[in-house]
């Protein structure tokens, strides 16, 4: 049984709560920018690490989306919030998913953030091989991000969220994760799915295509909306935080 798990940061003490987990390539600091846009008195926002991340840097495994899913009813267990909103970014957008197969009576909303469909994603050699050399090599994440945010940010913007990246993750966890998303998933799984979700992705993601994230987490859940940010890659809370603060909270409203 997964329990005592605490997130990075809680901002705010507002009824509406929220849990957060960021995705494969950084931890809770990936929301840094944002937070200052939180109401905090009508917002109750927790940040969690997923294991091997961050604040839980240390912790051993399993490093998998089910175990992130896991941790996240253990933390609303801890803060002693019954209901609450989710939101997964990225592979954490796959344990979103898998908690509204499992918990749905507990979640008002799973907003998922550039997700990972619960499927799986299904990349290709070349897209695998530029990952795993992001999770070594320093040149190669910064090329990643490039990659993920539509090669527009100067280079002391790639750099900052390179080594923020840097910072918060350790290479075999990143593998095992790697392995984890990008597995069969649990789709078919799901049934009868009740738990309205929210997916949001920027428009200069190459990794989440609307019409493919309409295609799959569109058919599974038939409480879905989509909506897509201008200007923003795979990172909006840290490229654009105003715009997707103003997305985010319409979304939660």
């Amino acid at each position: 049984m997964t329990a005592n798990v605490s997130p990075a940061q809680v901002v705010g003490t507002g009824p509406t709560r929220i849990i957060a987990v960021t995705g494969w390539m950084g931890d809770h600091r990936l929301f840094e920018p944002f937070l200052p846009l939180i109401a905090k008195e009508r917002y109750s926002f927790a940040l969690l690490d997923a294991r091997g991340y961050g604040s839980r840097i240390q912790e051993d495994g399993p490093y998998t989306v089910e175990q992130i899913a896991a941790d996240i009813v253990a933390c609303a267990n801890q803060l002693e919030w019954e209901r609450f909103h989710v939101i997964g970014h990225s592979m954490a957008g796959m344990s979103a998913q898998r908690l509204a197969i499992d918990i749905p009576h507990r979640l008002l909303s799973a907003i998922l953030l550039a997700p990972v469909p619960a499927s799986g994603a299904k990349i290709d050699d070349q897209r695998r091989e530029l990952l795993l050399a992001a999770v070594r090599e320093p040149e190669a994440r910064k090329k990643l991000i490039n990659a993920n945010t539509g090669g527009i940010r100067p280079d002391d913007w790639l750099e900052r969220l390179r080594d923020t990246s840097l910072a918060g993750t350790r290479p075999d966890v990143l593998e095992a994760y790697m392995a984890s998303w990008t597995g069969k998933g649990f789709a078919d799984e799901i049934q009868n799915a009740r738990v309205p979700v929210r997916v949001i992705v920027g428009e200069k993601d190459p990794g989440a295509v609307p019409e493919r994230l309409r295609e799959t987490i569109g058919s599974w859940f038939p409480d879905f909306e989509l909506r897509v940010l201008k200007g923003c890659g795979h990172y909006p809370m840290w490229e654009e935080p105003a715009i997707f603060s103003e997305a985010l909270f319409e979304t939660i409203a």
